[in-house]
């Protein structure tokens, strides 16, 4: 049989899970590139700018990494000259080129790869639009605004419009006037757009107003114009959190399989006098020492709407130790992660000095005042499906899985110690084994791999029992020495009907109609409906 449907189960949450017993769940941490993949260190750079935010996207079309990113420009003070826009290519993902584009004349020359303009306050989240016509295949939603003095916005005081441009080449780029601000009353920074095929609207997340402590809020629009205000969606400061962590930096989301993840900016601060700690750095004895650090940690939702966190708040991209370029701040880029021949890349801005005066200051004497050293773009990768794992140890573990199938092939991704294995046994909801099934008669997986295929001593697949098994059994799964992070079942396909229906599930769970709404929105949850709260 060549033909089959392939389902994927990720063991983040307990969405499709009976019980586990005698396993963790962990959060795992993506695998960093040993260098920086961007640098200020082309011949226009100058020693008083800085790297800054960055985009970076795969465009599938042209087989070629895209960078965006800021250069900081500092002047008398942080922000007062504000930043350019700057652009890179790569084939890899590693190795960047700058074009010279001669389009921005800076120190009396055009040779660099600046796309704008220096503005205050400028940057923007970008995507490639695969909804609209090619002429508008690009979207940037960026704001300007004003961290300097004697500013028309700080004058006035209020806070970030965002606005709407559109490229067909990402280089030059239209901006809308009528329109123009699309979103207003947003923070000062750290948002992140993305498009949404399924629910076919643009999902903007940022920080609101007021924002300490800091926090992700979400808006959702059909045309990128009209904006619905759909709340705070991550709030910090829950019981598994320390009492030093309660701001939200910033959030990349994207989907993943049938999960939408994002990468979640976490900063430790002291509690209560958040702005004493950015001036003054916390006495040696004092017990957290993590202050003005911010790093990675994993959020996820079933349906873009409702986010969690998993109850590890391990970092998903941890700061590196005192002396890496990302000893002190990892921050969100202002583009979704992306996913490349099974690897999720996860680009970010490192900074040495963390969020602190008092570092950024020592930093800045350290390196005699030339600021090209002090931030750069980063690469971590994260393994397929590696995000979250169950873990067994040498006493070993099991979780039961709900009813499926049967299915035609089983497949796992895994890692499995030297001595170590992962067994399955397929038992009916009666709890008896089926028969040729049982655990006894598995043979044991011993290798790691992210397509390890489980079988029988039988030789032969459980699908051919279908007939005998109608209903479902539920696959149980046994680890020793193993961390187990998907599994995948099949099923034959032979005119590809079922993968269709699996492509579409998520389109269709979104437009089907609830029956006991007559009186509301037909798109609306119906009434009664006990929330989502898998972990």
């Amino acid at each position: 049989m060549n033909k089959v449907c392939r389902y994927k189960f990720l063991v983040i949450d307990d969405e499709h899970l009976l019980e586990i017993d005698n396993l963790q769940r962990k959060v795992n941490q993506a695998e960093k590139h040993p260098e920086p993949v961007m640098r200020l260190d082309a011949p226009w750079d100058k020693p008083d700018e800085c790297f800054n935010y960055l985009n970076v996207l795969y465009d599938d079309q042209d087989k070629v990494f895209k960078m965006w990113y800021s250069v900081l420009s500092r002047g008398d003070e942080w922000f007062a000259n504000g930043r350019f826009l700057a652009y890179a290519t790569s084939r890899d993902g590693i190795h960047w080129e700058r074009p010279i584009l001669n389009r921005i004349e800076c120190n009396g020359s055009t040779e660099n790869n600046y796309l704008t303009h220096n503005m205050q306050g400028f940057c923007g989240s970008i995507i490639i639009d695969p909804s609209d016509i090619p002429s508008r295949r690009y979207k940037m939603l960026f704001m300007v605004s004003s961290y300097g003095t004697g500013d028309a916005m700080d004058w006035a005081k209020f806070h970030v419009p965002v606005c709407l441009a559109y490229s067909e080449d990402g280089l030059t780029w239209d901006r809308p006037t009528h329109v123009n601000p699309v979103v207003r009353g947003l923070s000062d920074g750290g948002f992140v757009f993305y498009y949404d095929p399924d629910r076919r609207k643009y999902v903007l997340v940022t920080r609101r107003v007021p924002n300490l402590p800091r926090d992700v809020s979400q808006y959702e629009s059909h045309d990128l114009i009209h904006w619905e205000d759909k709340g705070r969606i991550l709030v910090p400061g829950d019981e598994l959190d320390p009492p030093s962590l309660f701001n939200f930096q910033a959030f990349a989301p994207f989907i993943y399989e049938d999960l939408y993840l994002g990468m979640l900016d976490v900063q430790y601060s002291l509690p209560g006098a958040e702005t004493y700690e950015v001036y003054h750095k916390p006495p040696l004895d004092f017990p957290d020492q993590r202050m003005g650090v911010v790093e990675f940690q994993l959020a996820y939702s079933r349906d873009g709407q409702r986010w969690l966190r998993p109850n590890d708040r391990s970092p998903v991209v941890p700061v590196g130790d005192p002396n890496s370029p990302d000893a002190g701040i990892i921050f969100a880029p202002l583009s979704s992660p992306f996913v490349v021949n099974g690897e999720t890349y996860l680009y970010y801005t490192a900074s040495r000095p963390r969020h602190s005066v008092w570092d950024y200051n020592k930093k800045i004497e350290e390196c005699k005042s030339d600021m090209r050293g002090l931030c750069c773009g980063m690469l971590a990768k994260m393994p397929e499906d590696h995000w979250v794992s169950l873990d067994a140890g040498s006493e070993g573990g099991s979780f039961t899985a709900k009813p499926w199938g049967p299915p035609h092939e089983v497949f796992i991704n895994a890692d499995i110690e030297e001595g170590g294995s992962i067994e399955l046994e397929l038992v009916t909801p009666y709890g008896s084994p089926m028969p040729g099934y049982s655990r006894q008669e598995c043979i044991p997986v011993t290798r790691g791999g992210k397509s390890m295929e489980i079988k029988w001593k039988n030789g032969r697949h459980p699908w051919d029992f279908a007939d005998e098994q109608k209903g479902g059994i539920l696959p149980r799964f046994h680890l020793r020495n193993a961390k187990l992070y998907s599994y995948s079942f099949t099923l034959p396909d032979p005119d590809g009907q079922l993968e269709r229906n699996r492509l579409n599930s998520r389109w269709l769970e979104c437009i089907k109609h609830r029956s006991d709404n007559w009186d509301r929105n037909s798109n609306e949850p119906a009434i009664g409906l006990p929330p989502f709260s898998g972990r």
